[in-house]
């Protein structure tokens, strides 16, 4: 982190300003006292709370819009387990037949 007077930072923005970009913390002040500071949008994103929070959000909604628009799959359990039964009965009543219909000896 670095400390420049306002007058400094007034003379040369451009490079001051390119620094900051780069993700160098820059004090500035003004007779003596720190009155600001320049910092990167990243650095920025972490010090603001709610602009953490908004990105966040707008995460959530994101992924809300992308669910919304897929088509619905739902799973008819119940539906399943009939079906299953069925089956299995259909295959224990074929498996009686093929053995009451051999010949015994």
């Amino acid at each position: 982190m670095r400390t420049l007077r306002a007058l400094d930072v007034r003379k040369r923005f451009g490079q001051v300003l390119d620094e900051a970009a780069a993700g160098e913390r820059i004090v500035i002040e003004r007779a003596g006292h720190a009155v600001a500071a320049l910092v990167s949008l990243e650095d920025l994103a972490e010090l603001d709370p709610r602009r953490e929070r908004e990105r966040r959000l707008r995460a959530v909604a994101d992924l809300k819009r992308l669910v919304a628009r897929s088509p619905e799959r739902t799973i008819d359990a119940a539906g399943l387990v009939r079906a299953s039964r069925a089956a299995r009965t259909k295959q224990v009543m074929q498996a009686a037949g093929d053995r009451g219909s051999s010949p015994r000896r």
